[in-house]
């Protein structure tokens, strides 16, 4: 492992994150942690005292940025005895198959707030592997609201799992407690629903925050300095979120088209779409049955037992059970909607590239940790194959994870392209990303901040 040494790397192609073209003839100078010069050539003699690093061809992009996950979710539903012996393993491997599929930086949309701490401390030390972490800790929804299928937990599981998943203030001074307490606890955003009608088969209508409520949320954060991400998937909600002024939305827009008035509204305003689009796509039985296979073939690498059996039982309720379940079934426990997945995927697509075409902002975030089927590593290059399967060029979707979503973490300054002062945050691929996106999938090397965490020299 590399530290603080002063390198080269050349013979490459070469992704800034910024121009449309892959560059030859390239070297990439890291002294430290940051890059500190982009030149053309790789003579030896040019940089005495140097170490030399010959990519043999690789092309080398900046780190990957994933503006939405969910980092200590560990990938179980059902709170046993064992989960909670696999539950920091669990969320190790999380953090470790980020850096092993290029994603250097991310924003974790809903966290275990002490768990997060401590991974995320952990990680600034250099004691884990990990993408440095930009947290909202707790979301924040109203009591019986969104996420419908997350329980409040009691006292006891809330100390064994580190915190709640979400608080439900009730009063615009209980919201402004809830702000307060999250930042205090490291909140870099702050992570709101506002989803009014249930994804979930039988459920119907959701409570979400009133105007005083929501204004108070948006107040509070503002005071701290923090801006918010909130989660969505209907139109309505939508355009009620716009008039709040909330900063990015998370998921694309299921049930309608969106006017034209109402994105003329979102660009004005200078807010992000994150639409998740693999996540959106789970009517889709190929997807299915892709990771079905791959969680039997390999899944041992990237769940812990415990998880690893929760998920199989989970594919089994929906490839190999009886769905969808009878009514009575369905007040029980919780199930996707997969039929209206199936139906409502299309208008997802369409209202990303509209957003997109008009000058919106869309980054890119792929809900991993999310549900027991969105795989860390997994998702990044589904996402990025499903963004240009919508019409964004390849040239866009990368552009999108790399320098576009820095400048939606307002982090533009410091990642998100390789250049003279930025952190060395960069990984290398075989073959060309602008023309093939599955290059994406087999990462050769990882340096985050200038460490070599993934390859050799």
């Amino acid at each position: 492992m590399i530290r603080e040494e002063r390198f080269v790397l050349h013979n490459m192609w070469l992704f800034d994150g910024e121009a449309n073209r892959l560059q030859e003839g390239k070297s990439v100078v890291i002294e430290g942690d940051k890059i500190s010069a982009v030149e053309d050539g790789g003579d030896a003699s040019r940089f005495p005292g140097y170490k030399m690093v010959d990519m043999k061809g690789l092309t080398l992009l900046p780190g990957l940025i994933d503006n939405h996950v969910h980092m200590t979710v560990p990938f179980m539903i059902k709170v046993t005895p064992k989960a909670f012996l696999d539950i920091t393993n669990q969320i190790k491997k999380n953090f470790q198959v980020c850096i092993d599929s290029g994603v250097t930086t991310v924003r974790d949309a809903g966290a275990f707030p002490r768990k997060m701490n401590y991974f995320k401390t952990k990680v600034e030390k250099g004691e884990l592997p990990g993408p440095r972490v930009l947290a909202t800790n707790s979301a924040i929804t109203t009591p019986k609201g969104c996420p419908d299928w997350v329980p409040y937990f009691n006292p006891l599981v809330k100390v064994l799992v580190g915190g709640q998943y979400a608080e439900r203030p009730r009063t615009p001074t209980e919201v402004k407690k809830v702000v307060k307490e999250m930042v205090d606890k490291g909140a870099d955003w702050v992570k709101v629903y506002c989803q009014s009608k249930s994804w979930i088969l039988c459920r119907g209508k959701l409570p979400i925050f009133d105007r005083e409520t929501f204004q108070a949320l948006m107040d509070s954060s503002r005071k701290y300095g923090k801006k918010v991400c909130c989660h969505l998937v209907w139109l309505e909600d939508l355009e009620y979120v716009i008039s709040m002024g909330v900063h990015t939305t998370e998921h694309s827009v299921l049930d309608y088209e969106i006017p034209d008035k109402v994105i003329e509204e979102f660009v004005k305003k200078d807010m992000a779409l994150h639409p998740t689009l693999t996540i959106l796509d789970i009517g889709n039985s190929k997807l299915w049955e892709q990771l079905d296979q791959l969680v039997h073939e390999r899944g041992e690498s990237f769940l812990e037992p415990e998880s690893l059996r929760q998920v199989k039982e989970f594919f089994d309720t929906y490839l190999r059970k009886d769905y969808p379940p009878s009514k009575e079934e369905c007040m029980k426990n919780f199930y996707m909607d997969i039929p209206l997945h199936k139906r409502s995927f299309p208008i997802a697509v369409k209202n990303a590239l509209k957003l997109h075409k008009a000058g919106g902002r869309v980054g890119v975030g792929t809900d991993s940790g999310g549900s027991l089927m969105s795989f860390f590593g997994i998702l990044y290059p589904e996402e990025l194959k499903r963004m240009i399967g919508a019409g964004f060029s390849n040239y866009e979707a990368l552009k999108a994870a790399t320098s576009g979503n820095a400048k939606i973490l307002d982090m533009d300054d410091r990642i998100g392209s390789i250049k003279k002062g930025k952190l060395a945050d960069l990984i290398a691929v075989e073959g060309n990303p602008l023309e093939d996106i599955e290059v994406i999938k087999d990462v050769k090397m990882v340096f985050k901040g200038g460490r070599l965490l993934k390859g050799a020299v």
